[in-house]
């Protein structure tokens, strides 16, 4: 949307595809419901369309080749705006469990449904970001009786900001550090996290739950990079850009966001979208 904007402003037709039924990614589906609501990110984009005159073509996901080459032999240019994926497996027994849930997808449901969502009554958080401090301090919130905010390494190792993790923990979280789930325990449904000390110890342990929220990553876009021609991506399925434009090694496709960061904030795909829209103007004018 960003890369959009700027491109109508300097005069070029724009068309947007997005998968979902609404517009923005992660700032409607993703960030937790106490920090923004649908309806301000609803009105600021119905501002935009309405100022900027770009179109967005809603559920209308990229999936084949034959679509990319559509796309090609339609448009000038192509800006690689996608996100990150789902909530990327642990591999553990017990993972696809009833009340198993990853935290994306926790939290985009809750900005859907609303008190419609449901949380259990012991909830494990799995994970030390800021993801998982906002599926923590939503679930606490939203009334269950204990949540439990387990994390692999020690607290200096968390990726969340420092303040992130205070509202969590001001909003009733308890936190468990250097513990490694090994296994989701239950018949069918969760009832409950045997986890490992990382602390050297090795010592298991087991915390008993009716949920568990997994926040401990998401999967990347890998499989659709793959459709397009002469795209170079890195170790981690990250597109390879020049820094000075955001073109990738397909001088027709720029990029920005997630797609070459691997995941970082709204305000990052932002800048990166109006600076790859910079590079795409002064390479259509070549």
């Amino acid at each position: 949307i960003s890369c959009a904007c700027e491109l109508r402003t300097l005069g070029y037709q724009v068309e947007i595809f997005e998968a979902k039924g609404n517009p923005s990614g992660l700032t409607v589906n993703g960030i937790a419901p106490y920090k923004i609501t649908n309806e301000e990110v609803l009105e600021e984009i119905n501002y935009l369309e309405t100022q900027l005159d770009f179109t967005i073509h809603y559920n209308n996901p990229i999936t084949t080749k034959e679509q990319i080459k559509d796309i090609e032999s339609k448009f000038d240019a192509v800006f690689l705006g996608v996100g990150i994926g789902a909530t990327a497996k642990l591999n553990i027994h017990g993972e696809t469990f009833e009340n198993v849930i990853g935290a994306v997808e926790f939290i985009e449901d809750l900005r859907k449904n609303h008190s419609k969502t449901h949380v259990g009554t012991h909830v494990v958080v799995l994970g030390g970001g800021n993801t998982a401090m906002d599926a923590a301090s939503e679930s606490a919130r939203m009334g269950a009786e204990v949540v439990t905010l387990a994390y692999r390494r020690s607290k200096e190792d968390m990726k969340a900001y420092k303040f992130e993790y205070e509202l969590a923990i001001s909003s009733g979280v308890t936190s468990l550090f250097q513990a490694q789930p090994i296994e989701i325990l239950g018949n069918r449904k969760v009832e409950g996290v045997k986890f490992m000390k990382t602390d050297g110890s090795k010592e298991e342990f087991t915390i008993p739950c009716d949920m568990v929220i997994k926040a401990t990553g998401q999967a990347k876009q890998g499989s659709f990079y793959a459709l397009i021609d002469s795209l170079n991506v890195d170790s981690n399925s990250r597109v390879i850009v020049n820094s000075e434009n955001n073109q990738s090694s397909n001088p027709k496709y720029f990029a920005g966001g997630d797609a070459i960061n691997g995941g970082a904030e709204v305000v990052n795909g932002a800048f990166d979208g109006k600076h790859a829209a910079k590079g795409i103007h002064i390479f259509l004018n070549k």
